[in-house]
């Protein structure tokens, strides 16, 4: 090992790898697990101090048996062995972890690791359920995974640093698991999300690395952070939970945002069809670079929009007449699938080729002046084992879309298709409508949120959970129940139960942590957002220092809070 590299933390950075997607599917069931090993061999063949996970290691809340044997089984493979590791810990681990053990992986006698992984959890795979558990808490506990970033209180927010050193060079490493979006902007705006800097004058000048798993394109006022909201000492945030790949560093007034995006299309959106990387980064002292390297294992995916009322030859009532043109385009995507994979293949060098995946393919099809619909089940049947996903290639909408119809008038506009209705708003807002009549019993907020975690996350549970919790909650606090029991009494008392429920939730922000719900990464047209122009990253200057040698764990004192504070 050089000088340089003693000083020099080397980082591979990635988020979002979904991990059991569509884990059923025959053709595109071992996407996620495909391209979650080559991310290891990358890591592997570069020989990195530790791999860092923006969110989301698994696509379901409570991923199967088949998908946690496979990760567990990846992990085994490619992170534990003998090497050394020469990044010490200087905070508290037990504060940093916050699990049984106390400590990192790689620092356990108990455990031999070759190349840690620190994760923060994202809005599919968050904490729930019986002691708020979640699959990295598992993992964690079997030594194969360094979860941090949970925050045990919605109420104050405190974000803990892990401190770092390798030779001269420190890096206090900040991460936030992922917050309902409204929730999360609340409190951010109410100054009760708080960085504790260390209080030892040696870290004054560290670098700062954030990594948090929220939207960044604004949905809405309130649901997404706004950059704004980040505090100045950063000098460079890990933004995980957008799926569109910008991992070029980003830079802004004080620090740089990269955005690796998401190792697998879980929406056929533009965005996901951009080529997926990660990256390799590089900090000594207080510079940084980043080198992104283009994952091959991923499968092609090809997106276009078609306006028929741009297309001369078509009809409105040749319906026929549409499916040929639509054929013509699906046959161009699905070789130009084929020459883009080539070209990938060349630019590799002398590596072993692989054969082409199945492409996916998705045709946005604006039928507005009164063209006809068709099925498009039935029109993929002409591509199956051409194209990976034939029920749903075609996705009809038109370009004029009313904005000021309820949920309940959209899903029933008779003049528009099936799966574009339901495409043009979010579950949230159906049940906010149909929560808009008073219940007596059950408070409407945490009913939404079960709705929602049942939706998003599968859980099956939520619902039977809440209803539950929120009877019995009833139920005891009524202490005496009169001899000629009547539904006005009953209505009453459970009004005023219900009262108390509704205004912890708006106090407090906090919810039954089985229906916690977070954030949305299904939307076709998300990441809309635009930003300024990136500048060239910071280069990494080189510094002298004795090579450290041994593992070590020193405990450092900590400092008041930081929040939204520039430094001058």
């Amino acid at each position: 090992m050089t000088t340089a590299d003693a000083n020099t933390f080397k980082i591979l950075i990635a988020t979002d790898n979904h991990l059991g997607y569509l884990e059923r599917d025959p053709i595109r069931g071992q996407d996620s697990f495909n391209t979650f090993e080559e991310i290891l061999q990358i890591a592997e063949s570069n020989q990195v101090d530790f791999i860092l996970l923006g969110g989301d290691l698994f696509h379901h809340n409570r991923p199967s048996r088949s998908c946690l044997y496979k990760t567990m089984r990846l992990l085994r493979k490619y992170c534990f062995g003998e090497r050394e590791s020469k990044v010490w810990i200087a905070s508290d681990q037990g504060v940093n972890f916050g699990d049984e053990l106390g400590v990192a992986n790689y620092l356990d006698a108990n455990v031999n690791i070759s190349m840690p992984v620190f994760s923060i959890h994202g809005n599919h795979d968050d904490p729930s359920g019986t002691n708020n558990l979640c699959a990295l808490h598992l993992l964690s506990l079997a030594g194969m995974v360094n979860y941090f970033g949970n925050s045990p209180s919605f109420e104050e927010v405190m974000v803990q640093p892990i401190l770092m050193e390798k030779g001269s060079t420190k890096l206090a490493l900040y991460g936030l698991g992922n917050i309902r979006e409204e929730r999360l902007h609340r409190q951010w705006q109410a100054n009760k999300v708080k960085f504790v800097r260390p209080a030892d004058e040696g870290w004054k000048n560290c670098f700062n690395l954030f990594v948090l798993h929220q939207n960044r394109a604004a949905h809405g006022p309130k649901s997404h952070i706004p950059v704004d909201f980040l505090d100045g000492f950063l000098d460079l945030v890990l933004w995980g939970h957008e799926h569109e790949c910008r991992i070029h560093p980003e830079e802004y007034e004080r620090f740089a945002i990269t955005q690796p995006g998401s190792s697998v299309a879980t929406s056929l959106s533009q965005g996901e069809a951009e080529p997926k990387h990660v990256g390799i980064l590089k900090i000594e002292g207080s510079q940084f670079n980043l080198e992104k390297v283009r994952l091959k294992t991923i499968r092609p995916f090809q997106f276009t929009t078609v306006q028929l009322s741009r297309v001369e030859t078509l009809s409105q009532s040749n319906v026929k007449g549409i499916q040929t043109y639509l054929e013509g385009v699906v046959e161009d995507l699905i070789e130009r699938a084929k020459i883009e994979w080539e070209e990938q293949i060349n630019m590799s060098g002398p590596e072993p080729i692989m054969d082409m995946p199945i492409p996916l393919i998705r045709v946005r099809v604006d039928y507005s002046g009164g063209y006809e619909t068709f099925n498009p089940k039935l029109f993929g049947q002409k591509f199956i084992n051409r194209v990976a996903n034939p029920n749903d290639m075609l996705k009809f909408q038109k370009s004029s879309v009313p904005r000021m119809l309820k949920p309940s008038e959209m899903l029933s506009d008779l003049s528009r298709a099936i799966p574009e209705r339901l495409d043009t708003f979010k579950v949230e807002a159906l049940v906010n409508e149909m929560l808009s009549r008073d219940l007596f019993i059950l408070p409407e907020p945490g009913l939404e949120e079960a709705v929602i975690s049942l939706v998003d996350k599968s859980d099956k549970e939520a619902i039977r959970s809440f209803v539950f919790k929120s009877v019995t909650q009833t139920r005891e606090s009524v202490p005496v129940i009169p001899e000629e029991l009547n539904i006005d009494f009953v209505k009453r008392k459970s009004s005023e139960k219900k009262e108390q429920m509704n205004a912890m939730y708006a106090s407090s922000g906090r919810v039954p942590p089985t229906l916690e719900r977070q954030g949305d990464t299904t939307n076709d047209n998300h990441n809309n957002l635009s930003f300024d122009e990136p500048t060239q990253p910071k280069r990494i200057s080189t510094d002298n220092s004795q090579e450290l040698s041994q593992k070590r764990r020193r405990v450092l004192p900590t400092l008041g809070s930081s929040s939204r504070n520039r430094m001058q």
